[in-house]
């Protein structure tokens, strides 16, 4: 049976009017990463606040690791690392002394501190900079150590909020390497992104949240598959070995919804990545490949299905 760590109830933010966060409930399991996916000002951050204590619901309920956030914020925030959007840090101070005061304030003893800084250091890559300011760091770099700080007291469960937001795409891929081997390591994260292929590549089941109120969930897969849309694989062969046996023999096979042929290209709709492998080997063995392009539902296909729009 799953332990869901992180469990959240019909819970409710209202500024006024505006519901910021409307009847959310959520339950996020023990070693997984589970992914807030929506686009700006869709309540993701609203419902980090909230668990971190820095915002009071409405109504509604949220636990972690079974303790009420509004009745135990000091308990919970022993148990939370929590990697902020906007990144704080003194600029006067070196990373190194940063990370040692952060320590401080969770209370950490200092002989230990010094053990658990060089850790964070050493996990992040950063170990040469220690001395360096945080302003003098790369935007990779400082993603990487606003997620080093949130380890630091060692806590069972992170909370990440837009990780990667005003990263080029290298550098965003290489802090998804660094929130992979988090899960690696048996840690829970919570990370809320409006970026579909981060959700896409790095959880393990995602809730696409949109003007505060959840609209669908399950894994990046199971939420494709919600479209009834084809996996297209697009083949460019040898001209010669086009006949209608290839077309025949690929229709035959089971989970191949059509077969279109036209010169030397040939289009083959499959309803399942399992049946894109058996396509290609049926193929290669009667044809020499020279161009291979596989075309899956994505996430943005997800989003303009429910809502009618891109994510804005």
């Amino acid at each position: 049976m799953v332990e869901h760590v992180i469990q959240i109830t019909n819970l409710t933010k209202e500024y006024g009017k505006l519901k910021a966060v409307d009847n959310v409930s959520l339950n996020i399991g023990r070693g997984e990463i589970f992914g807030l996916l929506g686009p700006n000002g869709a309540g993701k951050t609203t419902t980090i606040n909230i668990l971190v204590g820095l915002s009071l619901p409405t109504s509604g309920t949220a636990k972690i690791a079974g303790l009420d956030v509004t009745k135990h914020p000091i308990g919970i925030r022993k148990r939370l690392g929590i990697a902020a959007q906007d990144a704080y840090f003194d600029h006067h101070l070196s990373i190194k002394d940063n990370l040692f005061y952060h320590g401080l304030l969770y209370g950490l003893p200092r002989k230990e501190l010094k053990k658990r800084v060089d850790a964070a250091l050493q996990w992040s890559k950063l170990e040469k900079y220690r001395d360096k300011n945080f302003h003098h760091l790369s935007g990779g770099m400082q993603r990487r150590l606003v997620v080093a700080r949130a380890m630091l007291s060692d806590p069972e469960i992170l909370l990440l909020d837009e990780p990667t937001t005003g990263l080029d795409p290298q550098t965003r891929r290489q802090v998804w390497g660094y929130i992979k081997n988090l899960k690696e390591v048996g840690k829970t994260v919570l990370l809320t992104t409006h970026y579909m292929e981060e959700a896409d590549i790095l959880c393990d089941r995602i809730a696409i949240i949109d003007h505060g109120r959840i609209i669908a969930r399950g894994t990046p897969n199971e939420l494709k598959k919600m479209l009834d849309k084809n996996i297209t694989i697009e083949i460019t062969v040898n001209p010669e070995v086009m006949n209608n046996h290839i077309e025949k023999d690929l229709n035959a096979m089971s989970g191949v919804i059509y077969v279109e042929m036209k010169s030397n290209r040939i289009r083959i709709g499959v309803d399942d990545d399992a049946i894109v492998e058996q396509v290609l080997r049926n193929l290669i063995t009667k044809t020499k490949i020279s161009e291979i392009n596989i075309i899956r539902p994505t996430l943005d296909d997800v989003f303009l299905h429910l809502t009618g729009r891109e994510i804005r």
